[in-house]
């Protein structure tokens, strides 16, 4: 079993596969998009094929009662052969499968993902506030959130608390104190991991996903008593996201949640992964960042106007996501770009 994780890794490396699915007694990776076949049906028995996923297990005690369930949904980051993977635990016809995601050694630079030093500083010197990242599951939410907290961490001398599920990316603490932790392994949710971090006197807080009334009710209560408050949020654009994020909120506090939202707002990044032409993806993105005008449409619920505003602050840069798409044409699949031109216009 030893040399079968050692031969995916090898794969993981030599191709530089962005996944990789244990399904059907078959290994697979993903490859520029493209999903490749490792092994056939034939290399394993039923039974070494289980045996393999139970491998990605077999260090964490507290997760090996829920794998024999008859529906395990396991979430986890594990080490193998030296490379560290978010990996996924379910069943599909009653038989177990994985998917794996290799997680990076640390977090990339912000310059490196595309987010330039004007829209960097302005989130990453906050002292205060709400920066969310939006997006679907799979476009990098997790990774441009990573990259501004490690900034931080490079350059101010702060404490850093992250609730994350799982831990994708080890922090090694610069400036910082950094504590990270996993949702499961070290608190019970997002909301009460937040809650307790709330209470430890930090000065900022990277909530990894904000998905239910609670975890929205402590992420602004946070962000209102003078902390930095870093969350991730499914919602497909800038525009659509202060509502997204209102109906986490129990209705009778919706109107007071828009003022609060709005008071306390840094930054709202919404991004897509698009494949480039020589290979990897790249992300697509529109940001919006603090302005009085965008604060009273926020507060106002106008959230149509925010793209005009994305649009007028290029300078302290913002861009929209039509705008965006146009300065990365040369690097984008052309089919691709055509795509979403013509869903932008």
């Amino acid at each position: 079993m030893t040399s079968d994780w050692q031969t995916i890794v090898d794969f993981i490396r030599s191709t530089g596969a962005s996944d990789v699915y244990l399904n059907r007694c078959s290994v697979k990776g993903r490859v520029e998009g493209r999903v490749e076949r490792l092994s056939s049906a034939e290399d394993f028995t039923e039974s070494q094929f289980d045996n393999l996923i139970r491998a990605l297990v077999e260090n964490r005690k507290d997760l090996l009662p829920a794998l024999d369930t008859a529906m395990p949904s396991l979430d986890f980051s594990v080490q193998v052969h030296g490379m560290r993977f978010r990996v996924n635990i379910v069943r599909a016809q009653g038989k177990l499968c994985a998917s794996l995601r290799p997680l990076p050694e640390s977090a990339p630079t912000p310059q490196s993902i595309g987010i330039d030093e004007k829209v960097n500083n302005a989130i990453t010197n906050a002292p205060r506030g709400l920066v969310l990242i939006t997006g679907a599951t799979g476009s990098g939410k997790t990774t441009t959130l990573a990259s501004l907290v490690d900034t931080i961490n490079r350059k101010r001398q702060v404490k850093i608390i992250t609730i994350e599920d799982p831990i994708e990316f080890i922090f090694q603490e610069k400036l910082a104190d950094i504590a990270q932790r996993e949702v499961g392994v070290d608190c019970p949710s997002f909301h009460v991991g937040a809650r307790d971090a709330w209470r430890q006197s930090p000065d900022v807080i990277s909530i990894g996903e904000i998905r239910d009334q609670e975890t929205a009710i402590v992420a602004l209560q946070i962000a209102e008593t003078g902390h930095l408050v870093f969350g991730t949020v499914h919602a497909n654009s800038v525009a659509e996201t202060p509502e997204r994020f209102m109906k986490l909120l129990p209705e009778p506090m919706r109107d007071k949640g828009r003022e609060i939202f709005a008071s306390v707002f840094v930054a709202l990044l919404s991004q897509v992964l698009l494949p480039l032409r020589k290979g990897g993806r790249i992300a697509l993105r529109e940001i919006l960042l603090r302005e009085d005008a965008i604060v009273s449409v926020l507060k106002k619920g106008s959230d149509h106007e925010l793209e005009h505003y994305m649009r007028s602050g290029r300078l302290a840069g913002m861009v929209d996501r039509k705008t965006h798409l146009q300065s990365i044409r040369s690097e984008v699949d052309q089919t691709e770009y055509e795509r979403w031109m013509k869903a932008l216009k």
